[in-house]
This record gives structure tokens, C-alpha cells and sequence, in this order.
């Protein structure tokens, strides 16, 4: 596990660096402190009965008390989503369990079909040999660098689609200093992960309360940011899509830049900070969609301890309960202990584990040696409470090796994701509302082209083109496929002919046969090849050119 002094060690100068690097430095630089932490505080709680099987007759305080969303204009999804997690946490859905989940890398990282990050590896693969789709897909909007409306657009369209299985959704928001990119030009000057940190001066000069000034360039930036990612949570929310909104995690360490360091004598800005995007979400942005997510780091039981090492406990930034709907802390352990989870029932929120997984040092993690398995096993004897957990994606350590956080990565997946103390896709039970769309789509009109009508006879389907958002270069579209018929179908292919000569770059839910020009042909990937009667999906791309004039004018469905 290391020992204290490994808690901050040097970095580099900033530069630019890949989501898989990103990621091991951020992991990495509080591996050895998060491991020390748990293992300083399961020796505590061991000793008070807080871990083991005393823990499983714990109540969770929100138990106390009917469910209620912060926001009061919740939409009617949104207020589902959280009475099921209720149920969860509390004891009282139909059927107990907890939620699997899988974050799925950042922003348009998500529809990566090659590396180490992306729904297709991460979720549809394991999907592939377990026959289950994890209950919950997560990702971050920021974190690497600032994403463009195009890109969190794409990532939206992912999210959507497990949105349309009848999955949940989260998203965190881990966002770079406003007071190092002034996001004049995203495009041209994205930031680096480090301008999330506080190391190598990006502190220097800095006052936090400045972002709520607008009369400030800092307060100006922050402003345009929460302009930036409302736009996108705009799209989910018009798709009908809940989203498990995690913001500015672990506000309780010392390594974010909205974290202890500058808060020394309390978390009072974090806490306005918080509430005023909370207003501005709900009252003037009207993002009635979101659940909140209060996510601290795990942290000592000591207070003293909380002061020498710098991390707090979860109560100390705790925006208030008008203000969150969910608590879920992050935790890495080989033993997947929680070492705060007694704290966590004191609050009342639904309790979750926003980040949960094997220790970070650990041998499983490079070896990808860890028994999934038992995170059925703990969280089903020792954490009864916790409605949901997210894997985390892998990442690079070195040249030689690989960090496996993923449920993929590791073994007894596919065992894990078939206990029946574990809620995948198949099994969520959200009361019932309106169902999400299949897929977000940006603010625009879109453009449908639907094929010529078939006859309804048993083994037919049509689909249906529309073009989604575009930006100079490229453009975005998505395809509902239906099966028409009256029989089951097996598989399809979709194919039409750009008519302004437009060629297809990216494909996610089919799979693409090889480019010839402007014609395009799409056949069903593994998992959404079979249509009941009736039954549809989707699939998405991404094209070269430009969208205005590359509407098909028709688009063929064959059975296959």
C-alpha cells in the first residue's frame, strides 16, 4: 500500500498526454494515499463493528423519511429513477440488489472502438460473453480536456443508446482550472489533464470564490463552462434520459484544484459553488433530468488524521440536503471495503459507490487478477445499503503495463453480472414513466429519411435516417431500425448512398462494411441483431463531409 510520503509524488510539467495517461497519473498520484487511508480506516471501523456483518443491520438515515429529489420540479423520469434507488438503499424494491456500473472513459472516448476505453469494449463486450449489459454506463465530460459541443454530443449518443436498453446513467464532471484555459478556442486549445491538479503552480495567484463573480475573467470562464455543459445535459434531458450528475468529486482530498487546498479554513465556497450551479441547472436551465451526486474521497476516521493528511470527511462540504439526492464516495481496495460507510448512512441521501474497485497499488490491479465475484459477495453481506457501484476503465501504466479496473479486464465477469444479487439492464425496475429515446440529438431540426414502406409480412423491418448535428468537416447522424413483420428477426443490414458524396469515419452499434465511396452498408452488431415483432434499435455514426445535401434518398433494410 506505500506509506504517507508517496501520497504526493513529483509530477512532471504539464503536457499533453492520452485519457489512458491521464488517468494513471491521476490514479496513480493517490494510489498509495487512498491505500494507506483505507487500511488506517478499516482498522478503526473493524474495531467499532462498522465493518462485516454488523454493518449489514445498519439504516440508512434517508429510510427515516419518504423519498424526495432536491430539486422539486424533477421531471416525472427523474423522480422514478430516485424512488427505485430509494427502494434500493432502504430495502423495500421488489426485488433487492445492487446496480452494476462501468464508466466508460470521457467524453467521446466512449464510442472508441480500439484501446483500452469505450462502451464497445468496456460494456458491449462484457455484454457479449455475459449475456447481461451492466445496469449503469458512466463517463465525464471533462477531465482530459475540454470537449466541444460536437464531442459531448457523441458521447451523449452513447449514453443514450444504454439510456434506450433500459439502463441508467451518470456523468461526472471533473473540469480543468478555469483560470488556465479562458475555452476562447476549445478546438484549438483543448487543456491538459493537469489543469485539473494543484501541483506545478496552477494555484499560483488563484481565489476560488472569483467563480462567483462574473465580474471576474475566472467567474466569466466558470460562467461560459456551466453554459457549455448544460447545453449537452440539454440534449439528455430532451431525449428523456435521467442522469446521475457527479460533480467536482472528491472535494475532500487535497488533489483537485476544488479540493482542501485552497479551503483551508473551510469548505464555504465549495459549498456556494455547488449550490449556485444547482440553481442555475434547475431554475434557469430547467435540467430537471438530474439527480446530484455528492461523491467524497475515502478519508481517515481520525480527525486528526483528516487535518495531517489533508482530506476531510464527508460532512465537511456537504452542499445541504435541499441540495443532493445521492451520496456515493469513492473507494479502491483489494478487500472492497468501504471504510466511510457508516458516515454515508448518517447522511440522508440514497447511498451509492461512485468509484469502486481492487487497491490501486495492488497486485491485482496489473495483473487484471481480481475475482469479480466478490463484489456480489461484499456488497451483499457487508453494504446492503448501496443502491449502485461504478467499475472504473483501465488505463496505461507504463510502456509494459496495464492498470485493470474494468469488470472486463478481470475474471468471473460473467458470474459476477449472473448472481442474482446483482441488477444489470435486464433487471432494472424504474416505476413507470416516460421511457427515454433511443438516442439525444443536438438542438436542431433533424432531417428523417425513412425507407420505402415493406409489406408487413414476417421478416421485414425498414429504417429510418436522420442527421443529427454537425460541425465543419463531419458530420452526425443515427438509424432506427424496425422490424416490421410479424415474426422475430434475426439480424439486419441497413445501406443507402450519400448523394453529396459524404463518407462514413466512425460507427458504433453495427458493424460497417468496408468503405467503397459514398455508399455505406451496416449490419447488426451481436447484441442487437434479434427484433421482436414490433421491436427496434439504433445505431450511430459519424460521416466526412457535410450534412447539408448528403441526405439519402432513401435507405434500404434487408432481414439477414
Amino acid at each position: 500500500m506505500g506509506d504517507l510520503s508517496r501520497a504526493r509524488p513529483a509530477e512532471p510539467a504539464p503536457r499533453a498526454r492520452t485519457g489512458s495517461e491521464a488517468e494513471a497519473v491521476k490514479l496513480g498520484r493517490t494510489a498509495a494515499m487512498i491505500g494507506v487511508v483505507a487500511a488506517m480506516c478499516l482498522t478503526t471501523v473493524q474495531a467499532s463493528g462498522a465493518v462485516g456483518t454488523g454493518t449489514a443491520s445498519a439504516a440508512a438515515a434517508v429510510c427515516a423519511r419518504p423519498p424526495q429529489t432536491a430539486n422539486d420540479q424533477a421531471s416525472a423520469g427523474a423522480v422514478a429513477v430516485h424512488r427505485y434507488l430509494y427502494s434500493l438503499t432502504c430495502d423495500t424494491a421488489p426485488a433487492d440488489g445492487v446496480i452494476s456500473g462501468q464508466n466508460v472513459g470521457h467524453g467521446p472516448q466512449a464510442a472508441d472502438t480500439t484501446g483500452l476505453l469505450g462502451y464497445p469494449r468496456l460494456i458491449d463486450r462484457l455484454a457479449q460473453q455475459a449475456g447481461h449489459y451492466t445496469g449503469m454506463a458512466g463517463l465525464d465530460y471533462e477531465h482530459d480536456q475540454i470537449f466541444t459541443p460536437q464531442q459531448l454530443s457523441l458521447a451523449n449518443q452513447v449514453l443514450a443508446g444504454h439510456a434506450g436498453r433500459g439502463g441508467l446513467v451518470t456523468v461526472n464532471f471533473s473540469p480543468q482550472s478555469p483560470w488556465l484555459n479562458d475555452e476562447s478556442d476549445i478546438a484549438g486549445n483543448p487543456g491538459v489533464w493537469t489543469n485539473t491538479r494543484t501541483d506545478n503552480g496552477q494555484l499560483d495567484g488563484v481565489r476560488l470564490a472569483d467563480l462567483l463573480d462574473q465580474n471576474t475573467p475566472a467567474g466569466r470562464v466558470w460562467q461560459r463552462k456551466l453554459a457549455r455543459v448544460a447545453d449537452a445535459l440539454t440534449q439528455l434531458r430532451d431525449a428523456g434520459v435521467v442522469v446521475l450528475w457527479r460533480p467536482m468529486q472528491e472535494m475532500n482530498g487535497f488533489w483537485f484544484w476544488w479540493g482542501t487546498t485552497l479551503q483551508k479554513d473551510g469548505a464555504t465556497v465549495y459549498v456556494q459553488l455547488w449550490r449556485s450551479m444547482f440553481q442555475y441547472f434547475t431554475q434557469v436551465r430547467h435540467l430537471d433530468n438530474l439527480l446530484w451526486v455528492y461523491s467524497p474521497a475515502t478519508y481517515p476516521a481520525d480527525p486528526g488524521q483528516q487535518t495531517a493528511q489533508n482530506i476531510r470527511s464527508a460532512a465537511w462540504a456537504y452542499p445541504g440536503d435541499a441540495y443532493v439526492d445521492i451520496v456515493a464516495g469513492t473507494s479502491y481496495d483489494d478487500n472492497l471495503s468501504i471504510p466511510n460507510y457508516l458516515d454515508y448512512l448518517r447522511i440522508p441521501k440514497v447511498v451509492g459507490e461512485a468509484e469502486y474497485g481492487p487497491g490501486l497499488s495492488g497486485a491485482h490491479v496489473t495483473a487484471g487478477s481480481f475475482d469479480d465475484r466478490r463484489y456480489a459477495t461484499r456488497l451483499r453481506q457487508d453494504y446492503p445499503a448501496v443502491a449502485y457501484w461504478v467499475s472504473w476503465h483501465d488505463y496505461t501504466l507504463s510502456a509494459t503495463e496495464t492498470a485493470h479496473l474494468s469488470l472486463i479486464a478481470n475474471q468471473n465477469a460473467a458470474n459476477l453480472l449472473s448472481d442474482p444479487y446483482v441488477i444489470n439492464v435486464d433487471r432494472v425496475a424504474i416505476p413507470s414513466g416516460p421511457s427515454p429515446s433511443p438516442s439525444a440529438s443536438p438542438s436542431r431540426t433533424p432531417s428523417p429519411s425513412p425507407s420505402p414502406s415493406p409489406s408487413a409480412g414476417a421478416g421485414e423491418c425498414a429504417a429510418v435516417y436522420q442527421t443529427t448535428g454537425g460541425w465543419p468537416g463531419q458530420f452526425q447522424g443515427q438509424v432506427t431500425v424496425r422490424n416490421t413483420g410479424r415474426a422475430a428477426l434475426n439480424g439486419w443490414t441497413v445501406s443507402w448512398t450519400f448523394p453529396g458524396g459524404a463518407t462514413v469515419a466512425q460507427v458504433w452499434n453495427g458493424d460497417a462494411s468496408p468503405s467503397s465511396g459514398s455508399r455505406v452498408v451496416v449490419r447488426n452488431a451481436s447484441y442487437n441483431g434479434a427484433l421482436a415483432a414490433g421491436g427496434s434499435t439504433t445505431f450511430g455514426f459519424i460521416a466526412n463531409g457535410s450534412g447539408s445535401g448528403n441526405t439519402p434518398g432513401s435507405v434500404a433494410c434487408t432481414p439477414s
